[in-house]
């Protein structure tokens, strides 16, 4: 599983990391990545962050999508404007 950071995080993880452990969940990746980056988890708390998993945003149900081997995560900051 690949999973795509933004660009704000880009000096704690770098672009993107490959996942290896078998997650089949994002709440189940957090935890792997959590091990990896600690305090990854609480940044990513903050509710500005989506997930996108093969280009589909998950808009609802987030920690029910199940995730497969070879998917691509990304993880995707909320734009507004006015």
């Amino acid at each position: 599983m690949t999973v795509r950071f933004p660009s704000m995080f880009h000096g704690k993880t770098g672009h993107q990391v490959i996942v290896s452990e078998p997650v089949t969940s994002i709440p189940g990746l957090l935890a792997v990545l959590e091990v990896r980056f600690p305090g990854l988890s609480a940044d990513l708390a903050d509710p500005i962050y989506n997930f996108a998993v093969n280009d589909e945003m998950l808009l609802h149900g987030v920690n029910a999508h199940p995730l497969r081997d070879g998917d691509v995560v990304e993880i995707v900051p909320t734009i507004s404007g006015g």
